[in-house]
């Protein structure tokens, strides 16, 4: 039978790693946002060779299923770390490297090509016609992308990108797969323990909807805000 008052101690568990599922999340959409706006400004600015480059490197990260590319940099990255710090006289053990690392890596690189299309998109709602009118007061292009191009994109990229960390807060119940553990793991754990796995992902499916639930109310309102500044 199930029984609400299992549910509510597990929820509770649940809640003593949620700050560090919403740290990493932070982590890894800073990171995969800065490595989107490097490539989506190579776009647009069709630097060549790069550009190509990128787009086919986007298409294989678009077109592959996120746990394949964890398992990919789980197996891959120590390895390449070791043989890199080695070209430097530099010994490195590959089984030091914590999951944790390789999590941040496998997600923000992934994730960057979705990004760069958000960043892209926002780029592209400017309108032309500013940024012309920027270049005619003597504006540089860093200025103009500093002053003009960036905080007028950053409003219409807010929905986005705060869809993308949601869509990484539920990505990373992959983490546990490589013993990182988050929501997801750690209701796995409780269930485990247990044997109340009903409880324990009851219990995590209601942290998923009450932090998305919250973090969509906080992202209107700063949204609507910014847009009265504008």
């Amino acid at each position: 039978m199930f029984e609400i008052d299992v549910l509510v101690a597990d929820f509770f568990d649940i809640l003593t790693v949620v700050p560090k599922t919403l740290g990493l999340a932070v982590i890894i959409l800073v990171l995969s946002t800065l490595l989107g706006g490097v490539i989506a400004l190579i776009q647009r600015l069709k630097v060549p060779i790069l550009t190509t480059l990128i787009t086919i490197v986007k298409s294989f990260l678009r077109g592959t299923p996120m746990v394949i590319m964890l398992y990919l940099t789980y197996y891959a990255l120590p390895a390449v770390i070791q043989f890199l710090l080695s070209l430097v006289g530099i010994e490195f053990n590959p089984y030091s490297l914590p999951p944790v690392i390789i999590v941040i890596v496998t997600f923000s690189v992934t994730l960057s090509a979705f990004q760069s299309e958000i960043i892209r998109g926002s780029f592209q709602s400017v309108s032309n016609g500013q940024i012309e009118a920027a270049y005619s007061l003597g504006y540089s292009f860093s200025q103009s992308l500093r002053r003009v191009i960036i905080p007028q994109a950053f409003v219409e990229a807010v929905p986005d990108f705060i869809n993308s960390y949601m869509v990484i807060l539920k990505a990373l119940s992959l983490a546990f797969l490589i013993s990182v553990v988050d929501i997801f793991g750690q209701a796995k754990i409780i269930g485990a323990m247990s044997f109340r796995y009903l409880e324990a992902f009851a219990a995590a499916a209601l942290m998923y909807w009450l932090i998305c639930s919250l973090l969509t109310f906080l992202a209107n309102k700063y949204e609507m805000r910014l847009r009265r500044g504008h």
